[in-house]
């Protein structure tokens, strides 16, 4: 498949998870693709890739990881806000250094990089956004207020930014991931006390029987940002095994 072919694509969080495979996903199918890294020690994930270490929650880091875009391929046509944390805590545990950090990183990071791509894409003649949200965003889950308050932020922003360029021919819409297999995943199962409950637990939630793999994101959110989406706009997919319909 060519679908990416002559088009330019900026993926955030690009060092695991979701973003690295989403990364991986548009260059198979064509795309030039820029990994924006939060640090040097994510070098060795995206080997190959165009890296740049992009630290979302910075203005000045948007602005330089834009200017080499521009300088070294031309312009953007695709902007995926993958970067994220997501902290566990009910809202009496949530401390307020807690709040700011999640806040800054998947909300405030998410709308420095719209806000700062757009004009790009506009200069392209129109291009897509796709936002990393959750199913945290429209369907309840414990002990995370802050994490939850940032994504459904996302999803309302998504919307909001679709109604605002659909006359530029910009596309901006989000998926709603449940729960994927990641390192970030494997980590919290890690310090649980019993692994396996935690795990199974986790599981349970899904009718479909099992945590998603990062590549089954990934190839819904590369169809999102493909032509094969050009009457979709404003939309929250889940991928979710079945979540949201519990």
């Amino acid at each position: 498949m060519t679908r990416f072919k002559g088009k330019v694509a900026l993926v955030t969080g690009a060092g695991s998870g979701i973003g690295l495979a989403t990364i991986k996903r548009i260059a198979e199918e064509g795309g030039t693709v820029i990994a924006g890294i939060l640090d040097d020690s994510q070098r060795s994930a995206i080997s190959g890739f165009d890296g740049v270490e992009l630290d979302v929650r910075s203005e000045n880091a948007w602005n330089e990881a834009l200017d080499h875009i521009v300088k070294t391929h031309g312009g953007l046509d695709i902007l995926v806000n993958s970067a994220g944390i997501s902290p566990q805590a009910t809202a009496e545990e949530t401390t307020w250094e807690m709040w700011d950090a999640v806040m800054s990183v998947n909300l405030k990071g998410t709308f420095i990089g719209c806000k700062k791509a757009i004009p790009l894409i506009r200069k392209r003649g129109g291009g897509a956004i796709v936002n990393l949200a959750s199913i945290n965003a429209i369907r309840g889950n414990n002990r995370l207020v802050a994490y939850a308050a940032t994504k459904g932020g996302v999803l309302a922003m998504t919307m909001s930014l679709a109604l605002d360029h659909v006359g530029e021919n910009i596309r901006v819409n989000c998926v709603c991931p449940a729960t994927i297999e990641t390192d970030m995943v494997r980590q919290m199962l890690a310090e649980s006390e019993d692994v396996g409950a935690a795990r199974s637990n986790i599981v349970a939630k899904h009718p479909i029987g099992r945590m998603a793999q990062p590549e089954e994101v990934a190839s819904t959110i590369a169809f999102l940002a493909s032509p094969d989406a050009s009457f979709m706009t404003g939309l929250a997919i889940p991928v979710d095994g079945g979540r949201s319909i519990r």
